[in-house]
This record gives C-alpha cells, sequence and structure tokens, in this order.
C-alpha cells in the first residue's frame, strides 16, 4: 500500500506525459499504464484461491439465523484480528488469533433468552438499550481511523439507515416513502457505540456501499448504491422480456468528506456514478458494490456483479482499476477474481466482500467474503438454493491480481518511456520452465542498450541480472519484454 507522495508523483508524471518513473513502486498490468504495445501476450485475472478452511465462520447462534455474512469488515488489530459482521440480530463481533478459527465473545450488551452474546448492535432496538442506532437497517463496515484525536472517534462505523413512511425533501427517488443514507457511528474500541448522524449523507440508498481512507487526497472517499442506466444501453441489450421485468440499474456513485460526516454530495440520487454495466455485459447484468483500495500507485476495485437473468442468477467479484478513484475499468476478459462455488460448497450463489482492503499475512493478500447457499431474486429457475451464509476467506500471493502470459512461442510487450531510478530491475514471475529477457532500448534511437535475464523461477521477487554486467545508466529507455512460458505479474527497478 502507497503514501499520498507516492500516489501524488504517480499521477503528475502521468498528468504531464513525461516518462513514467520506474522506481521501488510494483508496476502491475491491471491496465495499460506502462504498456505501448502487446503481441501474442494475454492478459489474464488470477482468481484468489479460497481457503480449504472455509468457511471459516458459519451461523451456530440462535441469534445469528441462518446467515452470517461480511456486510462488515475484517481487521488485523490490537495484536489479534477482528470481526464485525451482519447476522440476523444486526452487527455480531468475532475474534481470532489466526483469522482463521473465531471465537464468539460474551460482550454483555445483548442477552438472548438469559445467555450472553457477541451482539454489538441490534437492529430495532428499544429507547435505553446499549449502542443505539435508532434507524439502523444494515452493517457497512467498520474502519479504524488512526488520524483520529479523539479516542471516542478511533473505530468509525457506517450502516445503512432507514426511516419509513417518511415524505419530505430527502425522500428516496428509488424507494418511495423512504429516507436511506449513511448512519454514522463512532467507538474507542468496536464495541461500545455512539451515535454520530442518522443520515449524514442521503446521495447513497441501499445496501453494498463501501469507503476508504484515500491518502491522496486525505479524505474519505465513499462508494455506494445508487440507481442509473446508461445512455443506450437497454437499446445496445436489445428486446429482452426479462430485462423489461427485472432489471432495476443498480450502479454506484461516489462521494467525499474529510471527516466521515460532511460529504460533498447529500442530496438523493446528486452523487457521480463511477460504476455502471455496459454493452459487454449480459443483458440483465446489474453493478451491485464496488469495494476499492489503493494499491501500488493504482486504485483496485472489487466489481460485485449481479448476473442478473432468468436462467443464471449469482453474483460473483471481478477486478477493476483506477488511476484517479473516480474511472474506472474493468479488468481483462471480466474474469472472476471471486467466484461463486461449483455444486456442493457454501459459497454456491452469492459472493460479496468484506470493507476494507485485504488484509496482508506474510506474503498473502487475504479477502475475507460472505457467501450464500440460495440466489438472489429474482430468479425464474428451479434451482434456487436453501437458505443460508457464512465467512470465508481466499488469497492471492503479493501483487498477483494479474499476469500477462505467453506460451512458448514467444510473445513481446514494449513499455512506454521509463526513467530507471536504479540499476536492478526486479519482476515478480512464474519463470520456472521459461525465460523472460528484458531488453532496454534507447528511448529515442530505439538501439539496445542493455539485456537482463530473469532466473528461471516462481518467485514473487526475480532481480535480473545484466549481460556482461552492463546495467544502464541513468536516462529514458523503453523495455522490450519477452515471455516465453511464463507470466509476468509486477516489474520494479531498485
Amino acid at each position: 500500500m502507497l503514501g499520498a507522495s507516492v500516489l501524488l508523483a504517480v499521477f503528475a508524471a502521468a498528468a504531464q506525459g513525461g516518462p513514467v518513473i520506474l522506481d521501488s513502486t510494483r508496476q502491475l498490468f491491471l491496465d495499460d499504464y506502462l504498456v505501448a504495445s502487446i503481441e501474442n501476450v494475454t492478459r489474464v485475472v488470477n482468481p484468489a484461491e479460497k481457503s480449504p478452511a472455509n468457511p471459516v465462520l458459519w451461523p451456530r447462534e440462535p441469534w445469528e439465523g441462518k446467515v452470517a455474512i461480511v456486510y462488515g469488515s475484517v481487521l488485523r488489530d490490537e495484536g489479534k484480528f477482528r470481526m464485525w459482521y451482519h447476522g440476523e440480530a444486526g452487527v455480531s463481533y468475532a475474534e481470532s488469533d489466526d483469522g482463521i478459527a473465531w471465537t464468539r465473545p460474551g460482550l454483555g450488551l445483548y442477552p438472548v433468552d438469559g445467555q450472553n452474546t457477541n451482539i454489538v448492535v441490534k437492529r430495532g432496538a428499544a429507547e435505553g438499550e446499549p449502542n443505539l442506532l435508532p434507524y439502523f437497517y444494515e452493517l457497512f463496515g467498520v474502519h479504524r481511523d488512526e488520524r483520529a484525536t479523539d479516542p471516542e472517534r478511533r473505530y468509525v462505523m457506517g450502516f445503512l439507515s432507514i426511516q419509513r413512511e417518511y415524505s419530505g425533501p430527502n425522500e428516496d427517488p428509488f424507494h418511495k416513502g423512504e429516507r436511506r443514507g449513511l448512519g454514522v457511528a463512532t467507538s474507542p474500541d468496536g464495541i461500545h457505540w455512539t451515535l454520530r448522524e442518522n443520515f449524514a449523507t442521503d446521495a447513497i440508498c441501499d445496501g453494498g456501499t463501501y469507503w476508504m481512507l484515500d491518502p491522496a487526497r486525505e479524505a474519505f472517499v465513499l462508494y455506494g448504491r445508487t440507481k442509473h442506466i446508461p445512455e443506450g444501453l437497454l437499446e445496445a441489450w436489445g428486446e429482452d422480456e426479462w430485462v423489461k421485468k427485472s432489471f432495476w440499474g443498480r450502479a454506484v456513485a461516489r462521494v467525499q468528506s474529510p471527516d466521515f460526516l460532511q460529504w460533498d454530495y447529500t442530496a438523493p440520487a446528486t452523487a457521480p456514478v463511477v460504476m455502471t454495466p455496459d454493452a459487454e455485459d449480459k443483458p440483465g447484468t446489474e453493478i451491485y458494490s464496488l469495494q476499492v483500495f489503493p494499491y501500488e500507485g493504482l486504485y483496485i476495485g472489487l466489481v460485485q456483479v449481479f448476473h442478473n437473468q432468468a436462467d443464471a442468477c449469482h453474483l460473483d467479484i471481478q477486478l477493476a482499476v483506477s488511476r484517479d478513484g473516480e474511472t474506472f475499468t474493468r479488468v481483462g476478459d471480466r474474469a472472476p477474481f471471486i467466484p461463486v462455488g461449483p455444486v456442493a460448497t457454501w459459497d454456491r450463489f452469492n459472493t460479496s466482500v468484506a470493507n476494507n482492503p485485504p488484509v496482508a499475512v506474510n506474503d498473502e493478500l487475504r479477502f475475507y467474503y460472505g457467501g450464500r447457499t440460495y440466489r438472489h431474486s429474482p430468479y425464474a429457475g428451479p434451482d434456487k438454493g436453501a437458505s443460508g451464509g457464512g465467512i470465508g476467506f481466499a488469497s492471492i500471493l503479493r501483487d498477483r491480481f494479474v499476469s500477462l502470459e505467453a506460451s512458448f512461442d514467444g510473445g513481446v510487450i514494449e513499455t512506454v518511456p521509463v526513467a530507471l531510478a536504479g540499476t536492478t530491475i526486479h519482476v515478480n514471475a512464474a519463470n520456472r520452465f521459461g525465460t523472460i529477457e528484458v531488453e532496454v532500448l534507447d528511448a529515442q534511437t530505439r538501439s539496445p542498450v542493455a539485456v537482463a535475464l530473469a532466473a528461471q523461477e516462481d518467485a514473487l521477487d526475480i532481480p535480473l541480472v545484466w549481460k556482461d554486467g552492463a546495467a544502464p545508466a541513468k536516462g529514458t529507455y523503453i523495455l522490450r519484454i519477452t515471455l516465453r512460458n511464463a507470466g509476468l505479474y509486477a516489474l520494479w527497478c531498485e
């Protein structure tokens, strides 16, 4: 993850049209930022590997009901893993030493039938009960705010507030007779909560809302549910009776705040829309949610895609990428990054990710997600599933979101002009049974200056070795990268 200075430097270089500074920032290949041309090379989305321990949390207590999912967060905090998750009662809490075996501590806040529980926030709580959030409907997530100077505001909770039987200037246009928006609570410990705002912004209207603390802007950026149908989309999809009957137009809007309370857009349906379905999607597809986090000079988005077709209804997670946190592109051929599970699995029909960046465990990035055994409505087929849902995680090795791959016949990538910040180029690559060759070309004459080879291994950090020990001097170059039976995940220079 990168701080504000690195992100701003990346943005400035791109805006000026100068060479990309190739330094210790990993250049990933989710987009063509570093790529000028590509031949016989395929960009491949690498699905996260699901843990064999999944589900690591499954509902077992009566107050959890049949579904416990991370409409919530998993943080590595205070020397342990901490989870806030959605259950039938509202928000429940769990802890773990390793992120795999979880306990439900008794918190003493909301006993059920005389039994101590792990309930943190109770939906429909009465006046006088602890942690009262009067319009609480559904948890978005919990973040720890390291910038907070008031210890009572160390933890921030965002949740969906719904006021029923409402009429007035903030009535939601997509849910008539209701007011909907972002509720905010804060806490010194993640357990005891104080309401700060019932409706901090009404610009988002439903569940599946995510946010991050953007280091480049030093502000909170929230990506939340709205409704928007791009011009010409329905015509591009053609006449489809299922779309006419069932397409709702779910999309994602973006709002920004310095303190999670004062937002730049507050009125319903006013915030800029940053993610919608398009003509490349199957008719009826909707964008259910977008979770975004900064990573190595770019913003990576986890797109929850609702495949809203009459006979194939499910939700999976795809990848998106952005250089400014506002304009996003879905990656590659839109293959799922976290797919639904096959027959006989716990995450058969519906996946949703936690409201926080992946949790780093050594060289592994863990993506905690919820899985369910039933389909989202509407669905016209016979295989609807049965009610049930739990929590698991899927992992990738560091930086390995996508790879540029070529077989034995070889493929070539040429970069945009780059300024090398050091004498050694490093790659994250799978190269054990193939070769990766990097030619350094003069940016003006395109004449070869130096050639480097990667050792034949599958590793997160392979320093290239210069032929004849001739490392290039400082200057602006083009890199020509030839892959043979190899996959390239990231590139950097030190």
